[in-house]
């Protein structure tokens, strides 16, 4: 029997074969690739690291970004948790000089726009 990917191997897969050849690394497993490009490796959420959003952008994926701001009277820690088990997306956390989040899925990103920001869209999600 063969075991199942997991969503993250899937997604790396598919990211890793539209990055141009002459700037893959040639030596790196999928295995490794989805310790690098993501912020958990084998946890749930799909938040990336500095490396995949590098490699997403290498493969030339779209992507929205968002400005927010932390509205709830919570600790950073459980206002990332909250977004990795809700954002059923590929996303990356970044700041320039403002916080923002960059979503790679066009459909979460309209919604996101019509409810007008990020904490207004994670409260409309009911998980599970």
């Amino acid at each position: 029997m063969i075991p199942r990917k997991s969503t993250k191997q899937r997604i790396t897969e598919i990211v890793l074969a539209e990055i141009p050849e002459h700037l893959r690394d040639k030596d790196v497993t999928i295995d490794e690739l989805v310790f690098r490009w993501w912020q958990t490796g084998r946890q749930d959420g799909l938040r990336l690291s500095d490396a995949g959003n590098d490699a997403f952008k290498l493969a030339e994926i779209e992507y929205f970004d968002f400005e927010f701001k932390q509205d709830k009277p919570q600790s950073w820690h459980s206002f990332l948790l909250e977004i990795n088990k809700k954002m059923k997306c590929p996303f990356y956390l970044g700041k320039d000089k403002k916080p923002y989040i960059r979503l790679y899925d066009s459909k979460i990103a309209m919604l996101l726009s019509l409810y007008g920001n990020l904490n207004d869209y994670l409260e409309s999600i009911k998980v599970k």
